[in-house]
């Protein structure tokens, strides 16, 4: 069975990716190219699911606002660039720029696009069978076994192996998986960022995607 997965960048897509193939007897359906209907960044969730029905397996990859902030921070020149977060007006608050090695840029610019992006694909992610896969509970049990439990059970994948495979280590963009431990628990954001995060991301969007 050929199954999906959505998410904003930085939202460990590559490791949902192969942590269901390695747990399930399935083809992985989307493509790699930002023009395509299924690129798995895409923020047209209208064309995306257009090209599915109810019953195609998806996977929406979902992290919550501040671990993304830190992520984006951490560098994500990719995302910065396409964006354009690097250019912003000069009466932006000089606190709620984010400086990495590379780039100064715009914390709300890109809150902008993360609340738009995920309000989309509120409105049409009924159009498939879906589970959100949150980034937090992939790295922690018995949290991963909840989750790998709904992918089998409402999305119909086959389970390979008696025992389920968890993945603690980072994956690539190729899809390898690195030596290196996955972990996500370094805080570098100010007070008045996290505030500022916290204040600016609508209720019904944390209720749908966290709840």
């Amino acid at each position: 069975m050929k199954f999906y997965t959505f998410g904003i960048q930085r939202t460990c897509t590559n490791l949902a990716k192969a942590t269901v193939l390695i747990n399930f007897w399935c083809e992985y359906g989307n493509v790699n190219d930002f023009g395509h209907w299924s690129w798995k960044h895409s923020p047209d969730a209208e064309q995306a699911t257009a090209n599915l029905n109810q019953s195609t397996p998806v996977i929406f990859c979902y992290k919550k606002p501040i671990s993304w902030v830190e992520g984006l921070k951490k560098n994500d020149v990719d995302f910065i660039n396409k964006y354009g977060l690097a250019k912003y007006e000069d009466y932006t608050d000089p606190e709620l720029i984010i400086k990495n090695s590379l780039f100064s840029w715009s914390l709300p610019k890109a809150l902008d696009i993360w609340i738009s992006f995920h309000i989309d694909w509120i409105k049409y992610l009924h159009r498939c069978n879906y589970v959100i896969m949150r980034q937090h509970e992939m790295t922690e049990q018995p949290l991963v076994i909840d989750v790998l439990s709904k992918i089998q059970y409402r999305l119909g994948l086959v389970k390979k192996m008696p025992n389920w495979t968890i993945i603690d280590r980072y994956v690539n963009h190729g899809g390898r998986i690195e030596e290196n431990l996955y972990k996500d628990k370094e805080k570098t954001l100010s007070e008045k960022q996290v505030q500022y995060i916290q204040n600016k991301i609508p209720k019904e969007i944390i209720k749908f995607y966290e709840e």
